[in-house]
């Protein structure tokens, strides 16, 4: 089991990742301020990442963007993708998922557009509103978000 307390202004996650026994899925659980207690099960053969932006925190699975809850009151929003998850961003009002072999732009859920790489992604950085990508052949990547789209 791993466990990180993770801080985001005013709240404090408590997150553990238990592996379950077939080992391609964990339990997270995400404790918010110490009172209130969510669980799911998640795809399990990458680590859970952590991220933030603005007032949003999420983590990231194997397969699955987790947007932690701000409130007691409210549930853990789950995105769900077909294929593994190596870095997700909150930029604007969406997402911008670095998947294996592509990048994605999302809208709440909804797959506004996506680029497919040629080859497994091997670096990728954020860096003044572009997102850089390097994929195994070497091959690199600039892409910008305008809206819904993605612009190279």
């Amino acid at each position: 089991m791993t466990h990180e307390t993770f801080v985001l202004s005013d709240r404090v996650y408590d997150i553990r990742v238990t592996p379950v026994d077939d080992l391609r899925t964990a339990l997270v659980t995400v404790t918010l301020d110490g009172r209130l207690e969510w669980s799911l099960t998640v795809p399990g053969w990458r680590g859970v990442s952590l991220g933030a932006a603005g007032e949003t925190g999420y983590l990231w699975s194997a397969r699955e963007l987790v947007v932690l809850p701000r409130a007691t009151d409210a549930e853990l929003r789950v995105i769900r993708v077909d294929e593994d998850l190596l870095s997700a961003f909150r930029v604007d009002d969406g997402w911008l998922l670095v998947c294996e072999t592509s990048i994605r732009r999302l809208i709440d859920a909804a797959e506004t557009a996506r680029v497919e790489l040629g080859d497994v992604v091997e670096v990728v950085r954020w860096e003044s509103g572009v997102l850089h990508v390097r994929d195994a052949a070497g091959d690199d990547l600039a892409l910008r978000v305008d809206g819904e789209s993605l612009i190279a």
